[in-house]
Parts: C-alpha cells; structure tokens; sequence
C-alpha cells in the first residue's frame, strides 16, 4: 500500500495529467464536421445484415455516428456506435460497426457515397488517390475507379502497402498481416474498416465470435464485438445528433463528473454503460491516462470498497457514488483475476450471502449423489446444459475447500460451484447487496481440486445433462455443513435437533420435483418440511397435469430466494425461478398458509415453466403462464377461478370485458393488457370447464416438432382450431368479437 506522502504525490500527477488530457480533448473534435459535410440521412443495413457493437474504451476515439437500438420504440431504445474515428501513430482508422457499407446495397446508395467520399478525403491529401480494396464487393470498386477516380491497388494475396487507404471488412486471422496492416497506418496510412463479425456471426450461429483484428483495434482505443449485433427489418437511418452521454469512456467520464447526471435505465443506455466501464478497465493498464482519469473521477480506493447494504443501498440515481461503486468492482475482480487469492474474502460477503461462523466444523467427507440429467419437456436450457446436484455443504468466504475425484471420472466433465446468486443487479435503481455474479465455478479433474470463492456459498456439483453416469462418488475437505432436507429420505427428528442448526447461511429443502434454496434463518424453526414439500410436489403434479407432462419429473425444478430479484418481484429463466427474501418468502415456507390463501406470485413463476413457448402466439407470454395458476387455485387449491385483484370475481370480469368492448376493441390492446386476455380464457372456462383446454394442451403437448406453425397467423390460427375441436364449437365469433385475428 503507498504511504501517505507518496499517494499525495501521485494524485497531484494525476491531477496534471487528467487536465492535460482534457485540454487535448477538447481540441480533438474535428473529424465529425469534416467526415459528415454535406451528408444527409445515412440509411442503416437492412437484414439479413446487423449492426455490431463498437465501443470506445480510451481518449483517441472520436464518435461520428450513431444507430438507435430500436427506431420503433423510442421510448424503449437507446444507441450504439455506428461509426467512429481514431488515430494510430502518424495515421487514421475509421470503424464503420456493419460490413454493408463496403456493398451493394448500401454502397450505391448517394448518401452513403457522400460519406464514403468524405471519408476518402479525410483518409488522404493525395490528389490521385491509390486505395486497396481487402473484401467489399464489385459495386465498391466500380463506386471508388469511376466516382471517386481512384486507383485499386493490391490485393489481400498480394498487398501494396504503399497505397493511400485500405478498404477491410473481411476477417484477418494471420497476426503477421495485422501487424504489416499496423506498421502500414503508423507511418500514415488510412485504414477503413468494416468490422466483418457480424458475417462471421451469421455463419456460425451456435459459436462464440470474435475478431482477432481488435488486437489492432483495441491499440487505436476501440474494440469490436457481438455485444449486441442488431438487426433491423425496417427502414431507419444513422444519427449524426448529439453523442449520448452513456457512450464512449470519453462521454462517460465528463457524464460522472457532472454534478446531477442521472444513470440511464438498462433501456435507456445503461447496459453499454456498464459494458463500456468494463472494457476500458479490462484493456487499459493501470498507468495508462484514461484508468487515472477513471480513478479520480470515481473516487477510487481500494481500501475502502462500497458495501452495498440495507441501511446503505448503492443508488444509480446517486451517480458518484454508483460509478465508483462499479468501477472498484471491475477493478478488483480484474486484479483477481490476474492475481488469484484464494483467502480475499469481499467485505459485502459477511451480509451476502452471509458469514461462516469461525467455530462452525470443517469437516472431511464422502458423498454419493444420485445423478438426475435430461428433460423434463418443460423451459429448460439446451442439450448440454450442466445440472446442478446439491451436497448440503457450505463453502466459506475466503478458504479454500479440496474435492478428490475419482481418475475414472475425469472425461465426465464436471465442475464445482459455490453459490447459486449469480443475477446482476447493476441495472436497478438501486441495490442492497452486491450487483454482480456471486457464483465462482471450477472444472474438476482427478485427484485433488482447491476451490475458493471472495463470497462463500452452497456447494454444488454440476453434471452435464448428456451423461451416462448414475452415481457421482466424491470426497470433500474444510467445507461446512449447511441445513438440508430431503423428502422421503431425511429423518424429522434428526431435522429437528440437528440438520436444521447446521452453521452455513443457506438451507435447501429438496424433493425429486422441487428444491427450495432459502436463507438458513427461516427455516430454524421449521418442524415439518415434510409436510411443506408434499404441498409443492403436489403444486407440481398439477402443472404437469395441465402440460400434459409424463412423470416423474428428471430434475428437480430449483426456486432461489434472493435479497434483491433481478427483474419484476419475481421472475424465471431457463433454468431457476427467483424469489425475494420477504413475506412471499415466509408465506411459500408456510404450509397452512399456502393451503389456505395460495400465493400467485409462486404459482404464475411455475407456470411459465410449463408454458408452451414454441406454440403460443405473440401476447401470451403473461397470459397462457396464468391458466396454469388459476389451474392450481381451482384444481388443488378448490379455490376457483377468481383470485387476483385483477379478477376478484365473475362480476369485475364482466365489466372488464364490456369496457373493452365498448371503447373500440383491438387486437393491440388485448395483446397489451395480460389480464383482459385472460378474461376471454376465463370465458371459455366458464362456459365448457378445463376439459377443452386439458384437451387442447395434450393436443400441444404430442404435435412433432417439424409440424409447429411457423409464423404469428399459423399460431392463432392452430389455437383457434385446437379450441374450437375441443370444444365442439364454431368460435370464430367469439374470436371476431374479442377482435383475436384468425385467417
């Protein structure tokens, strides 16, 4: 750590050097006008070509123009770098963030020429201009001989490094090229380029993509990548408007030294934010001007982390506070990452997910875990998915734990995690714990494996879902133990004087159908999970009986209850459901509670598990998941339809209906509001029982694959005549009436 004297020094440098670097900022503007004179609306790729994401992570980059997220809606959309200007020793680089520009269409459009003409004359004084030409297409070349009088010089096989300008938009995999492409713009050459990832991304779909070119990219302070790689099925144009102050670390660093400058939403911008900050961190060295700009503005100490807590959340609203937050983050897990200390324990670890206490036992033992792989026929995440397997052991903060595995294992490829919170919470307004991934995972080979994690957290060990194994054996050294109940197998007594006092902060209560992960202080007095599990179980089997769903289930479905929900009060992905730590939380633990009241916030999380997602048209999201909830209050809870305060009673149905009849039905409002649409389903079940939708999803449930309708028509048009077989019944008034369009 530097001694007091010595850091005054250093900021007193920094200082000095930031101000420095501002000054020349503020000069450096000057490409815009020159690349942007007499250029009208520039028109974006149409599809099948995208819009990749540029970022700017240091002070050379100058942003030219600009591409909304999604021109459609405003409100909902921010923008991403379209294209950016930057320099590299005596020469220029101009990144375009889409190939298209390089080719027919978009080269023989006139505004585009006007920019590819400027660009031409910003790239060199020459009167005669020599220009290479690596990818493009014959409509760039016959647009640069005839339009813009150049000579094509060169070729990739066979190039002429004594030209003016270089045309790139085709990947280059040879690092002996790219550092000959490098020398070419150092000594004053002009590089365009078309970054080519997202060709290179629609060739390979399934597979990560990269672009080995940012190697030079990223010395001229910009980087490439699939971020976000946008389409754009309809007409809409470039932005030559003000740069938004989320975009670029330049703009970012004068937006969080402004007093007042209020974050953007995750909609609004604050996710490139965010990335941005990441990748400047990530690419820049610690001396380097841009990172001792980011330190002063943020504050940043390293001695003195921001916690996030209840009685302190970190607030992005607060923009100071929030950067630093952010930035000290990104700094120390980067410092961890090059550095590993397995003994870091992070200061927000004691109050989540919670402390270890130093009496607890460390114990050494053995486990034989049932593996439970494949699929349940419900959400779930793709083939190859690997499937958590619980241990009832804890890892504490900052010590390491052994796992032995067995030599005759090794080509299983399996992996430890600690933890299960891995939601990032950067975009809410605020946050009471930390805002980042707090799972750690570690591959496993035979013999001996150290894991560690700076936050501690469940043990589990992770099985892809396409073994062969049955039984995984494992030996595991300095873990704790931590409550957990399994139905059918863990003996109540014992729960009750023992298990449920097991020191790690986090408890599981397991059936084959549903795991509850839970802080382990709500389930200390619990005397019957037993009891609770035979509810949910049954929760479950009527689910499955809506979804027609074979039984058992493969693998446990998994809620995690969380301090803070990433998204909505609750929500599900392909492979958990989330819930808060609050009443929702002693309610779902609270069997005579949930017998007698339900909660429909668990049930319609359960429910989007079993939805039918390929088959349900555009609307149903939010409306199909409520059948099966109302499904669960009627079927098992004999509760009937009526349970929500949007849909108290048959009579607030009604009126529902006819207000919406009344004021000019559509299909768009009934698309835009969940619980009208439902009123229509509660309609059909009023009139002819489940039985037709029972029918109808078993109907679903059987349909091959190779069979599913195609498109949003197909899909109304297959429910209408689901429905309508099942129930005997010409509904195509009923669907006229409720303004649903059939063919």
């Amino acid at each position: 750590m530097l001694n007091t004297t010595r850091r005054t020094c250093i900021w007193c440098l920094l200082a000095f050097v930031s101000l420095l670097t501002i000054n020349s900022l503020a000069a450096q503007s000057l490409d815009k006008p020159v690349l942007l004179k007499g250029v009208g609306n520039v028109p974006l790729p149409g599809e099948p070509d995208a819009l990749c994401t540029t970022v700017s992570i240091n002070e050379q980059p100058e942003i030219i123009l600009t591409a909304e997220l999604d021109p459609s809606h405003l409100e909902q959309s921010f923008q991403l770098i379209a294209l950016s200007s930057s320099r590299l020793g005596k020469g220029k680089v101009l990144v375009f963030s889409t190939p298209a520009y390089f080719r027919k269409p978009l080269v023989q459009n006139a505004e585009v020429q006007k920019l590819l003409l400027n660009c031409l004359q910003w790239g060199s004084t020459a009167r005669h201009k020599r220009v290479q030409v690596w990818g493009g297409d014959a409509a760039l070349r016959s647009f640069l001989t005839q339009r813009a009088k150049a000579s094509v010089v060169g070729t990739p096989a066979a190039p002429d490094f004594s030209a003016d300008i270089l045309f790139l938009n085709q990947e280059i995999t040879d690092t002996v090229v790219i550092s000959r492409i490098e020398r070419f713009v150092r000594q004053g050459g002009t590089l365009l380029y078309g970054s080519p990832l997202s060709d290179m991304q629609r060739q390979r779909p399934q597979q990560p993509v990269e672009t080995r070119f940012n190697q030079l990219l990223l010395k001229a302070g910009l980087l490439q990548t699939t971020y976000m790689a946008v389409k754009y099925p309809h007409r809409a144009y470039l932005s030559a408007g003000p740069v938004p102050s989320y975009l670029g670390i330049q703009n970012i660093l004068q937006s969080i030294s402004t007093k007042g400058y209020q974050l953007p939403s995750p909609w609004r911008g604050g996710n490139i934010f965010s990335y941005t900050l990441d990748r400047a961190v990530a690419f820049n060295s610690a001396g380097s001007p841009i990172m001792q700009r980011l330190q002063q503005a943020t504050h940043h100490k390293l001695d003195s982390l921001i916690v996030p807590t209840t009685e302190k959340p970190v607030k992005t609203s607060e923009t100071k506070n929030y950067s630093a937050y952010l930035v000290q983050h990104i700094l120390q897990g980067y410092k961890l990452q090059a550095q590993p200390d397995p003994s870091y324990v992070a200061p927000a670890a004691a109050t989540f997910p919670g402390a270890v206490p130093a009496t607890a036992a460390r114990i050494t033992t053995e486990l034989v875990l049932p593996v439970r792989i494949g699929r349940n026929g419900v959400l779930e995440p793709d083939a190859g998915y690997c499937q958590p397997h619980s241990t009832g052991l804890y890892v504490p903060a900052g010590e390491k734990v052994s796992i032995y595995l067995a030599a005759h294992e090794s080509p299983r490829h399996l992996q430890a995690q600690i933890g299960v919170h891995s939601d990032k919470l950067a975009h809410l307004p605020q946050f009471t714990r930390e805002a980042f991934d707090l799972t750690r995972r570690f591959d496993l080979k035979p013999g001996r494996n150290e894991i560690y994690s700076p936050y501690g957290g469940l043990l589990l060990l992770n099985i892809p879902d396409t073994t062969t194994l049955k039984e995984l054996h494992v030996k595991v050294q300095g873990a704790v133990q931590a409550p957990r109940f399994q139905r059918g197998k863990t003996n109540l007594v014992e729960w009750r004087r023992t298990i449920r006092h097991y020191p790690g902060p986090w408890a599981e209560l397991a059936s084959d159908n549903i795991i509850l992960t839970v802080p382990s202080a709500r389930i200390r007095t619990l005397d019957d999970p037993e009891e609770l599990l035979t509810f949910w179980d049954a929760v479950l089997a009527i689910d499955a009986r809506l979804a027609d769903l074979a039984a058992p289930r493969r693998h446990p479905e998994q809620i995690i209850v969380d301090q803070e929900v990433a998204y909505g009060y609750m929500f599900t992905t392909l492979d958990k459901i989330v819930v808060p730590n609050d009443s929702s939380c002693a309610n779902m633990l609270d069997v005579n509670f949930m017998r007698e009241i339900g909660s429909w916030g668990h049930f319609h999380e359960l429910g989007h598990r079993h939805q039918f997602w390929n088959l349900d048209f555009q609307g149903m999201e939010e409306v199909s998941v409520n059948l099966y909830t109302m499904y669960v209050f009627d079927k098992f809870l004999h509760k009937g339809l009526y349970n929500h305060p949007r849909i108290a009673n048959r009579q607030m149905v009604a009126q529902q209906v006819t207000q919406y009849l009344a004021h000019s039905p559509s299909f768009e409002k009934w698309q835009a509001d969940p619980f009208l649409a439902l009123s229509m389903y509660i309609q059909l079940i009023d009139a002819f029982g489940w039985e037709p939708i029972e029918q109808v999803y078993r109907q679903y449930r059987h349909l091959p694959k190779s069979l599913y309708p195609t498109t949003e028509a197909a899909k109304r048009d297959y429910w209408f005549m689901t429905i309508c077989t099942a129930t005997g019944q010409n509904l195509a008034p009923f669907f006229a009436q409720w303004q649903v369009p059939i063919s």
